[in-house]
């Protein structure tokens, strides 16, 4: 029952704030264009993109985040990668 009440909880939005106060905002290179092994963009070879730079819009609670350092991660080894080459 307590997992439940818990599970079911809803806090209602009373307001928000203007877009100067937003975290994340929607646009960016579209991700047909980015290879998703490496963030290379298929369109610019050598170019590489990662978090907001990308049309990626996550949920509220860290996902944006994790977005932005994941993709982060894989552009850096894309870039190694190429590097090698």
């Amino acid at each position: 029952r307590l997992f439940s009440r818990i599970k079911d909880y809803t806090i209602p939005i009373l307001s928000t704030k203007d877009y100067s106060m937003a975290q994340v905002t929607a646009g960016g290179v579209s991700i047909s264009e980015v290879d998703p092994q490496t963030m290379q963009s298929k369109i610019c070879p050598g170019v590489f993109f990662a978090g907001e730079m990308l049309d990626v819009d996550g949920q509220c609670g860290g996902y944006n985040l994790q977005w932005a350092w994941t993709s982060a991660w894989i552009a850096a080894k894309g870039v190694m990668l190429r590097n090698r080459s």
